[in-house]
């Protein structure tokens, strides 16, 4: 067999694979030898037919077989290709003399990369998150110390209550008197909050909701069963000696609380520079890749998302399926480039991932899995998948960090709004936590 060039598009490679006419016989006789073993021809008991007879009894049909056998060759041989996607035969025939297979072979594109030095970030200065870092702990720990007193009153924002609730869906209930305390906070603007304002203790609330990307409707159905007003402590020395077991002035638990804050801050810096990398990295790359490879990557896309039933979803979202399918491609080729890219970048560098950093990894999630830290270790060890998939998710972050150090990072005097400031420190407080955790 030989295989000969006949033309290249990018990244895809298109092949004719020649038989020559001794393994074209070769796989006649072989064909010819199968049928006579198996099949019964008229006039002749299995195995004692004439080769003549065979061939005027196969017909047209002896082409056919003779090519499916080559084939199985032929994909013994496509094992060998350095490919991204299964190799496609777009044609065959047999000549004469030979047969001939045209073969696609999707070669990994090539990427060209262009500085990212040039790339611009930002991120808010610290010492306004810090202080608003520092501001809401404080509320946290005056709530966290509150002094709770029964109230009959109707709820207001502020109050904490003790409730009983019941969930059904289609008449059948999935949640049967759930027991729950929460705080009515006005920024919570949950149906199960907002219809507790102005109710007292005892009340019963019914309400229906339904949830976006879901045609279900639940019905809920929530007794109040205790309220209570929340008397917060005076901001002052003697609250500082209360919660904390070294601070002995105000002053000295705001310290405390700056430096946790500036902790969490480059905690969470690192992780918002990698998220804007992420996104803007695709800028810098041209991906040279192939329509036809670029749509068998789109339709994986649309069968993976019929499969976990989510097609529908984001048809409705779309408007129109031609405008899906551009929502697909695009959405495909930024992912393609962006991986490649970051392939690229870290075998340039030479970077890799230690069993150390592996270790570290798996005991710092095994609380958000809910197991030990030596079983998420074993985890590392025995599960080849989830070894991969941690390696190539230590080796992107160190990919993104290494292009966010030589990025332009602006820091910003201030958040464009009130509203962006509560965000960062809310996203500073949450990875603190997680950073606890």
């Amino acid at each position: 067999m030989e295989k000969q060039l006949v033309e290249r598009e990018k990244n895809v490679e298109a092949y004719d694979f020649v038989f020559s006419s001794e393994e074209v016989e070769a796989a006649e006789e072989s064909v010819i030898a199968l049928v006579n073993l198996k099949q019964t021809i008229p006039g002749f008991r299995k195995g004692k037919a004439p080769r003549r007879i065979i061939v005027n009894y196969l017909g047209d049909r002896l082409d056919e077989l003779v090519l499916e056998n080559l084939t199985e060759e032929l994909e013994e041989a496509l094992k060998e290709e350095e490919i991204i996607v299964p190799a496609t035969i777009v044609d065959q025939r047999r000549t004469e003399d030979k047969a001939v297979f045209r073969v696609d072979l999707h070669r990994d594109p090539k990427i060209e990369i262009r500085d990212y030095s040039e790339m611009e970030l930002s991120v808010p200065e610290p010492t306004s998150v810090i202080n608003n870092y520092v501001e809401n702990r404080i509320e946290e720990l005056r709530n966290e110390n509150a002094i709770l007193e029964p109230k009959e009153e109707p709820v207001e924002y502020g109050d904490q209550l003790n409730i009983e609730y019941s969930i059904a869906k289609d008449g059948k209930v999935i949640a049967d008197k759930k027991k729950q305390e929460m705080t009515v906070e006005e920024e919570d603007d949950r149906p199960i909050v907002t219809n507790t304002i102005g109710k007292k203790k005892g009340d019963e609330i019914s309400f229906e909701r339904t949830f976006e990307g879901s045609d279900n409707t639940y019905s809920y159905t929530v007794e109040i069963k205790d309220v209570h007003k929340k008397i917060l402590p005076e901001v002052d020395d003697e609250f500082a000696k209360t919660v904390s077991e070294n601070a002995k002035t105000l002053a000295e638990l705001e310290q405390e609380l700056e430096k946790e804050g500036s902790e969490a801050y480059e905690t969470w810096k690192r992780d918002f520079l990698r998220q804007q990398v992420n996104q803007k990295i695709v800028e810098f790359g041209n991906l040279e890749i192939s329509d036809k490879t670029l749509e068998y990557y789109v339709q994986k896309a649309i069968e993976n998302s019929r499969k976990d039933k989510s097609y529908e979803n984001y048809l409705k979202q779309a408007g129109s399926e031609e405008e899906l399918m551009s929502q697909f491609s695009e959405g495909v080729l930024e992912e393609l480039t962006r991986n490649r890219i970051i392939d690229e970048i870290a075998g340039s560098v030479n970077i890799e991932v230690s069993e150390e950093e592996l270790q570290q990894t798996a005991e710092r999630l095994a609380p958000q899995w809910g197991i030990s830290s030596d079983r998420a270790r074993e985890l590392i060890k025995s599960r080849e998948d989830v070894r991969k998939d941690f390696t190539e998710n230590i080796r992107r972050s160190k990919v993104l960090d290494l292009i966010a150090e030589k990025a332009k990072v602006k820091e910003l005097d201030q958040p464009e709004s009130e509203e962006s400031a509560d965000q960062d420190t809310d996203d500073v407080e949450k990875t603190d936590s997680d950073s606890e955790s």
